[in-house]
């Protein structure tokens, strides 16, 4: 009854939604034409606080929005019965996906991705007056990727680059305060077998891997090579925790998996965690009750991300939680989960997650702030 009832808001708000698009799309559509005279097709990305829309046919899925090269990105403020036009933004680069970030009273930012495999590439923002809706500045920049967290008396440093300058982020009386450096080469974690002394990996046979997924299977058509490698890794007393990573893709795959090596007995044990065999793990934190890991899918091109998965070493049970950035680095502060991410980071306490950003401001400063999920 209740999914039942939750369909039928669903519904009720796209049918809504559905008939108030017509008529903003006949609003909108001579201010695309005035930049791009051929313009016929928009599709509405938001209605408030403002009004966005993009130019160009779309694909069959409902979000994100496609952008293809020479479209156009409209951002309008509404007075009255009319809009105000902030920004009018062609895509002079390679055809992407787009959705809005956040909104703010003076700037809205938006995300750009690969629209096949939908992997993050550049932000954009737009700044403006919040009186007049004048443009101030309109600015794309590369999502800070943090893959260091370091903690000192409780204090959580959030540390990460945008492959040009290092970006740190300090939390001193529940304010983030940011500074910009130089960057510096990152430091290269040692191979496993320099760590402890350990017995090469088992890997999935071709049977098992048609068991955990079977769907890939048919498609390989038994013509896959299963390549399962050590990933990240995490001792804990006798246990050397490991989860699997492979490239997944042009013929080779494997099975994703969370497993340790047992020291005291030389032996490995895997868990077969159904919830990991399409993931590769990209992270990991073992905790005394749990597990955690990041999932990422190594094919063409960037990972593609598969969220944050909590394993419960007391019930043996695995839950995921989504997030659109590949997780690369946990830790554990207090009562929350610090998750360094190819988009920033993200604050895990207890179910509720929150996304976090490098974001620059009009000065050319950056500041920290929280983002839709």
């Amino acid at each position: 009854m209740r999914i039942a009832w939750t369909l039928v808001l669903l519904v009720a708000a796209w049918a809504a939604h559905a008939q108030e698009s017509p008529a903003l799309i006949d609003q909108l559509l001579p201010e695309f034409q005035q930049v791009k005279a051929e313009t016929w097709q928009l599709k509405i990305l938001e209605e408030k606080p403002l009004v966005v829309a993009v130019s160009g046919p779309q694909g069959k899925r409902e979000t994100p929005a496609d952008w293809a090269h020479g479209q156009l990105l409209g951002i309008f403020a509404r007075r009255g019965g009319k809009f105000l036009q902030i920004a009018m933004i062609p895509n002079e680069d390679y055809p992407g996906a787009v959705w809005i970030e956040r909104q703010s009273p003076d700037s809205i930012t938006f995300a750009t991705a690969d629209p096949d495999y939908g992997v993050r590439s550049d932000n954009l923002k737009v700044f403006f007056d919040p009186t007049t809706f004048f443009p101030k500045q309109i600015m794309r920049y590369t999502p800070v990727q943090v893959r260091r967290i370091s903690v000192v008396g409780g204090v959580p440093t959030i540390t990460g680059s945008d492959k040009q300058q290092d970006y740190s982020a300090k939390l001193r009386n529940s304010v983030w305060h940011v500074t910009i450096e130089k960057i510096t080469p990152p430091a290269t974690r040692p191979p496993v077998e320099s760590v402890m002394e350990v017995s090469q990996m088992p890997v999935s046979t071709y049977g098992q891997f048609e068991k955990a997924r079977p769907e890939e299977a048919k498609r390989l058509r038994g013509k896959g090579i299963i390549e399962e490698k050590i990933g990240p890794f995490e001792r804990a007393g006798t246990r050397l925790w490991v989860g699997k990573t492979f490239y997944d893709g042009e013929g080779s795959t494997g099975v994703g998996d969370l497993g340790y090596f047992d020291q005291s007995t030389g032996s490995w044990t895997f868990l077969g965690l159904s919830e990991m065999a399409d993931w590769s793990a990209s992270a990991l934190l073992v905790e005394q009750n749990a597990v955690w890991v990041g999932l990422v899918k190594n094919g063409e091109g960037a990972g593609q991300p598969g969220g944050l998965l909590q394993y419960d070493r007391v019930t043996r049970k695995a839950t995921k939680l989504e997030l659109p950035d590949v997780v690369q680095k946990i830790v554990r502060v207090g009562k929350t989960l610090y998750c360094g991410t190819s988009g920033g980071f993200a604050t895990v306490v207890g179910d509720r997650v929150e996304r976090v950003e490098f974001s620059p401001q009009v000065d050319g400063s950056y500041v920290v702030l929280a983002v839709a999920n």
